[in-house]
């Protein structure tokens, strides 16, 4: 183990080292492109795209990591948005020092490049290192051992002043805090007044057969299978993925010479914030947190990556910050470190003014401690119990069956209760103390039928529910089946465990209700729902859950 280095160049006389790939002219206003309302012309900004190098990406962590515990890296910074310009700025301003930096030591990939080009330029895998005088050549040694390209491009200074030269020309003459310490803007913002509109919408009466609005709804394109999506790339790069895409509702990948397990997933639901975006950026992070748990993993940090219209408008400026002040306040309550994110505004159509629905995109990543901890999503075994766990609401507003079945947008979208999330996330893992979750799925788009429906897939195991006493008497058939209600699972035990999980469900002030069992037959039968017996065949639904996408690109 090391300390971390910090981001921020505290001592005057260090030296500043660029390393990892050359500077071109890829990602330029990478930055400001990512803020641009889009044009018939965004065509021409491609250039403003950066170029990834993931085998780069690799060996400069690799080497950023020993780098470190050789003691003399004094500070660190990747380059992101803004490339040098902001990295310089920030590592000396928030130091407290200046900075003398050459710029005819920077490796560039094309020539002719110029100052403002080099500064500002975003190429992909760079990090700058301040490090201190006596240990230059034991760094430098890393990163020749590692064959990382990299140069001493300057040193810092007491100046309080970030001054750059090209050759004998001084281009860069600025006090470092100008830059890493901006103006806030504090703007306008207006609730949107067509949101009563949206949210006053009720359900149709339930008038189509059941059966066939399950069909259609696990054939849909946000709940279909993404096989077809991830089996364009090799996953299984460096043998380090230990549950497999479509196992589970996170990816997990071992940490090499340790007993430690990763997993990670990225969510959001931007029809849930589209109709009230405090509570539905507080729903992305349960999906995402709920999706390293139902693997056995304990939530430990989340990164964001914010994507919205014009902050202009007051209108699209509320969305952005009740999705911000949603997303702070579901960190705080469960103590969810924030350790980084980004964010993109103008996302919206110039001529119509029409912007995108406010996406709050939430990674959370998890640590699991021991192989046998891991939980995979498939049912394991006929006659074991089948768990709902967390409380089922008439929340059918930005649901897929509202959206998909109706076309509607509107209705009453989720609400949370972050105590009740905290309990439920605490439940399940003390179920996993004592070993007594074989299988775990987080219930979300379609409903807790849905994800049930996909743990029996792989085994081609079925299920026999009874619902007759596992819901409120005033939630609909519709709404019991498809609300998308956050924060919820669907979990497979071992029937000698039935009491436990009510004692500790009892502990914890949580719902847990034994909804039925698994068969071996590819049948899913639902009594209690509504006066008939509900009959679905698993076979038919993995079939209409896996073509989909391959149907509509054609293969």
């Amino acid at each position: 183990d090391f300390e971390h280095a910090p981001s921020k160049a505290n001592n005057p006389g260090d030296y500043i080292i660029l390393m990892g790939g050359s500077t071109g002219r890829d990602g330029i206003h990478g930055v400001t492109f990512a803020s641009r309302t889009l044009t018939e012309m965004s065509e021409a900004d491609r250039p403003a795209v950066q170029i990834g190098d993931p085998f780069t990406k690799k060996m400069i962590i690799e080497a950023t990591l020993e780098a470190i515990k050789t003691g003399y890296v004094r500070g660190l910074k990747d380059l992101g948005g803004g490339g040098l310009s902001c990295a310089l700025s920030e590592l000396t301003g928030d130091g407290g020092t200046g900075a003398k930096v050459d710029m005819g030591k920077i490796f560039t990939r094309e020539p002719g490049m110029t100052s403002f080009e080099i500064m500002l330029s975003e190429s992909q895998e760079r990090m700058a290192f301040i490090v201190q005088p006596e240990g230059l050549d034991e760094v430098l040694g890393v990163f020749e051992k590692y064959e990382m390209a990299h140069a001493v491009v300057g040193r810092t200074d007491d100046s309080q002043v970030l001054k750059v030269y090209d050759g004998d020309n001084l281009v860069v003459n600025l006090p470092a805090r100008a830059l890493s310490e901006a103006p806030v803007i504090r703007r306008e913002e207006k609730r949107p007044d067509y949101l009563n509109k949206l949210l006053n919408e009720k359900t149709p009466k339930l008038e189509e057969d059941l059966t066939k609005i399950i069909y259609t709804l696990i054939a849909s394109e946000n709940i279909c299978s993404k096989e077809w999506v991830y089996r364009q790339y090799d996953h299984e790069v460096g043998v380090r993925s230990v549950v497999k895409c479509g196992d589970g509702d996170s990816g997990v990948l071992r940490i090499i010479g340790t007993d430690k397990f990763i997993a990670a997933s990225v969510a959001c639901n931007s029809k849930h914030c589209f109709l009230d975006p405090y509570e539905g950026a507080k729903g992305n992070l349960i999906e995402a947190g709920a999706n390293v748990i139902a693997n056995g993993a304990k939530p430990m940090a989340m990164v964001n990556c914010c994507n919205f219209g014009n902050p202009e408008k007051p209108e699209s400026y509320w969305f952005f910050a009740r999705s911000v002040e949603g997303m702070a306040d579901f960190c705080r309550a469960l103590r969810i470190p924030v350790v980084g994110g980004n964010v993109s505004f103008y996302n919206e159509d110039e001529v119509t003014g029409t912007m995108i629905k406010p996406s709050p995109v939430i990674m959370m990543v998890g640590i699991i401690e021991g192989q046998e901890k891991i939980i995979t999503l498939p049912f394991k075994e006929a006659d074991n119990d089948i768990f709902l766990i967390g409380t089922t609401q008439a929340e059918l507003g930005g649901s897929e069956y509202h959206s998909v079945i109706y076309n509607l947008e509107g209705g009453n979208p989720p609400k949370v209760d972050d105590n009740q999330i905290k309990a439920r996330w605490e439940f399940i893992s003390e179920l996993y103390e004592h070993n007594i979750v074989k299988a775990n799925h987080d219930v979300n788009k379609g409903g807790f039928l849905i994800a049930l429906a996909e743990m029996c897939f792989k085994n081609e195991l079925g299920a026999k529910l009874n619902l007759a006493e596992c819901f409120s008497k005033d939630l609909r058939a519709d709404e019991i089946l498809f609300s998308e209600s956050a924060g919820r699972f669907v979990i497979e035990t071992n029937p000698e465990h039935y009491d436990t999980i009510i004692e500790l469900a009892e502990k914890y002030g949580i719902y847990a209700k034994k909804i039925g069992k698994i068969t071996s037959d590819t049948k899913i039968t639902i009594r209690g729902l509504t006066d008939q017996i509900l009959a679905l065949d698993v076979k038919k639904m993995k079939e209409l859950h896996t073509n989909t996408l391959p149907d509509l690109m054609e293969i």
